[in-house]
């Protein structure tokens, strides 16, 4: 049995930009390795690192998981650009280091506190993202039916699929 410190849950301040670029640049590097060539998704990465110095439009929420003082996973979420009465998780991402050790879990419920006034909560993910899509099954998320091309710039557009879920209070 291994000891793991709580998670804090908490809205992101400016300061946190830098930790979430890092979060968001790893997690991208591990989880999307097989799905992008290398070199492109290198300098994806890296252009993403500092991408987060504007933590989202007035309106949006960002939210961070801390664990031991260090910004360990983030989420940000707003309302569906196409049904304001739906939310968009518009990005949810935890470093490598952490899956596996409930990090997402936590930071999902501070998700389904923020948007608990939204009728549901939407996403997108990339079909070939197999762990995220068994995360988010496993987190009452069902696929809708919807999907589409996604090009991340690299000319190659991906398959994205939509899941749903009501924004259950934990």
């Amino acid at each position: 049995m291994r000891l793991v410190s709580p998670v804090l849950v908490r809205e992101a301040t400016a300061e946190d930009a830098a930790a979430v670029g890092e979060v968001h640049a790893e997690a991208w590097r591990q989880a999307y390795r097989d799905l992008f060539e290398p070199d492109w998704l290198n300098r994806f990465v890296d252009a993403h690192r500092v991408r987060w110095a504007d933590l989202g439009p007035a309106g949006d929420t960002v939210l961070v998981a801390q664990r031991d003082r260090a910004v360990v996973a983030f989420a940000w979420t707003g309302p569906h650009p196409d049904n304001p009465a739906d939310a968009e998780l518009r990005a949810f991402y935890a470093h490598p280091t952490t899956w596996g050790s409930g990090v997402a879990r936590a930071l999902l419920d501070g998700v389904a506190d923020a948007v608990a006034d939204y009728r549901r909560v939407r996403l997108w993910t990339m079909a070939g993202a197999n762990r995220a899509r068994r995360f988010y099954t496993r987190e009452g998320f069902t696929e809708t039916g919807l999907s589409r091309e996604h090009d991340f710039g690299d000319g190659r557009p991906v398959l994205e699929l939509e899941y749903a879920r009501r924004p259950l209070t934990p």
